[in-house]
């Protein structure tokens, strides 16, 4: 009998050790790969896909051979909103090292050691532009002031590239819309670090100059950024026969003065070869300087030389000002004081606040972008060659302003009369794609055809499948410039001081011209925020107390009833 059970102990203790041994294995197999292939897989159940991966990152992760280090700057004791976000980044690291054994990341705390350490670190992380949100907590009476770091630090090798999750702390967005943004945005910016890390081939960007463009330090801070990415310099149309062909794309900043003829011909055959070009127009001459110095003014049409190419390629830029009623402030002087004239900040509808439309990635989880005196882009048709998208468009709450017609700075002061804004959407940024036709054709002078012979090309009438976009406002790549010659950020209402989304439109735009399939298409992924409904939440709370009390405390009572009935009936004497 004893030999018995020593031999069912053992076949039970064997057991015990294949079973054990059988989960060991099974869980190495789970987090194992052969080469770049998993031995894994995850379902993803979520309505928005939010643990799936686009296939650029997929593709860009299985291609790492060397390691990439992220230390991400989230971490220790963090407001509820924060947490959210820091377990977003840790959820989409997670995601990237599915696909790679080559990333590895940490978090860490800023703020811990020493005061003087953590001084000294705080002024480090400043010169590196790391710069921190203060958080503002109200409980029990007193109010406490934390510094957020929501920064992410990719290093690859001996190259290091800073990733705000946070583009910009706006004062008048809700954090809780900031931070469901940051979490939309986290496989692009990630993605992008890593594509900008790895990249040795930069793409060449050329601004053009000559015909009373915006100068280098208007575009200064636009460019910095650029340079993480791409080489970018000037372009004189004059210096050249024809733009050569290692020009990837073109930037066409508020010209103020006529294209020649010969310059015309030389973008026109620039796109006819498939160069991509942004086209940044001025239609209207006009500017808050010339108003604020005389109070009134009368915009007037700009010629630019381009209007025959803008018709053939599909759009016109009309003598049409486009105002809003969502919008940004300038100083008007409301009242006078004592020491002088006292000023505040007034809405102007001729600063239209250009709202993102569409699904296209370049203005996929995009904010407002702050435009000067745009004017309607007309989308002239007729061409089932080129695909016209909507980029920017007005509110529902615009209008249209026929030139000629004067702006009086002292009316702003007033209200205006709000039946008149009764039109939507109107386009101030359009993508365009496809074929296009050149305006030169049967019509090409023999002194352009000799310039094409010295360049080496033949004519095109019908271009190469290519793109551009069209923005109906210079100034919208434009930083301020103080009068010490100091560049402001980009995008930064110089008067409300809000950052609105100018450089991410930009940079954006720049990245889709250039590779619309690459990166930016991790732009598209949308993540649902759900709030809670608080108004909907105090009128029902009596119905979701009950629910969540009155009504399990009544299930408890009915089965403790019947439980008593049940063991009575049974259990009574006959």
């Amino acid at each position: 009998m004893s030999g018995l059970e020593s031999k069912y102990r053992t076949q039970a203790l064997v057991q015990l050790l294949l079973a054990v041994a059988l989960l060991v294995v099974i869980n190495v197999l789970a987090n194992s790969r052969i080469g770049n292939t998993r031995l894994y897989g995850a379902l993803d159940l979520t309505q928005d896909k939010r643990f799936t991966l686009t296939e650029h990152t997929q593709r860009q992760l299985a291609d790492l051979d060397e390691p990439i280090y992220v230390r991400i700057l989230l971490e220790g004791e963090l407001p509820a909103s924060y947490e959210r976000l820091r377990t977003a980044v840790e959820e989409t690291l997670e995601d990237f090292a599915g696909y790679t054994d080559y990333v590895e990341y940490e978090f860490v705390d800023p703020l811990i050691g020493q005061p003087d350490d953590v001084r000294q670190r705080q002024e480090d992380m400043l010169k590196d532009g790391i710069i921190p949100i203060t958080d503002y907590q109200q409980s029990a009476g007193e109010r406490t002031t934390k510094a957020i770091y929501p920064y992410a630090l990719f290093y690859y090798g001996d190259r290091q590239r800073i990733v705000p999750l946070i583009s910009s702390a706006r004062p008048d967005v809700p954090i809780e819309q900031q931070l469901n943004q940051a979490e939309n945005l986290l496989e692009y910016n990630f993605t992008r670090a890593i594509d900008g890390l790895l990249s040795n081939d930069k793409p060449v960007i050329g601004f053009t100059l000559g015909n009373g463009e915006l100068g280098p330090l208007q575009f200064a801070d636009l460019v910095s950024e650029l340079r993480k990415d791409y080489e970018v310099g000037p372009v004189y149309l004059d210096s050249f026969a024809t733009l050569p062909p290692d020009i990837d794309l073109l930037i066409v900043a508020k010209p103020t003065e006529t294209f020649t003829d010969f310059e015309a011909f030389q973008l026109d055959q620039y796109v006819m070869n498939g160069g991509k070009v942004v086209w940044a127009i001025d239609a209207v001459a006009m500017d808050y300087d010339s108003l604020r110095a005389t109070g009134e003014a009368y915009p007037e049409s700009r010629t630019t030389g381009l209007e025959d190419l803008f018709f053939r390629y599909g759009f016109r830029l009309g003598n049409q000002l486009v105002l809003d009623l969502v919008n940004t402030p300038i100083p008007i002087a409301t009242n006078q004081g004592q020491t002088g004239p006292k000023f505040s900040l007034v809405p102007f509808p001729y600063h239209v606040l250009a709202l993102p439309q569409g699904d296209n990635p370049i203005v996929q989880n995009l904010d407002g972008v702050d435009m000067r005196y745009p004017t309607l882009i007309e989308l002239v048709g007729g061409d089932d060659a080129v695909e016209e998208t909507v980029l920017l468009a007005s509110s529902d709450r615009a209008r249209r302003q026929r030139l000629p017609s004067p702006i009086d700075l002292d009316a702003q002061k007033f209200s205006v009369d709000l039946e008149r804004f009764n039109e939507s959407d109107l386009p101030l940024a359009v993508l365009l794609r496809g074929t296009f036709s050149s305006p030169y054709a049967n019509r090409l002078s023999r002194e352009n055809e000799r310039l094409l012979e010295r360049g080496g090309l033949s004519y095109r009438d019908q271009s190469v499948p290519t793109s551009m976009i069209v923005i109906s406002d210079g100034d919208v790549l434009a930083n301020s410039v103080n009068s010490r010659g100091e560049v402001g950020f980009l995008g930064v209402n110089q008067f409300s001081k809000i950052p609105y989304a100018n450089k991410t439109f930009m940079l954006n735009a720049v990245e889709y011209l250039l590779n619309p399939d690459g990166v930016i298409a991790s732009r598209s992924k949308q993540v649902k925020l759900r709030l809670l409904d608080q108004n909907r939440a105090l009128q029902e709370s009596g119905y979701w107390r009950f629910l969540n009390l009155g009504v399990p405390l009544l299930v408890l009572t009915v089965f403790g009833l019947l439980f008593h009935y049940l063991r009575r009936r049974r259990y009574a004497r006959p």
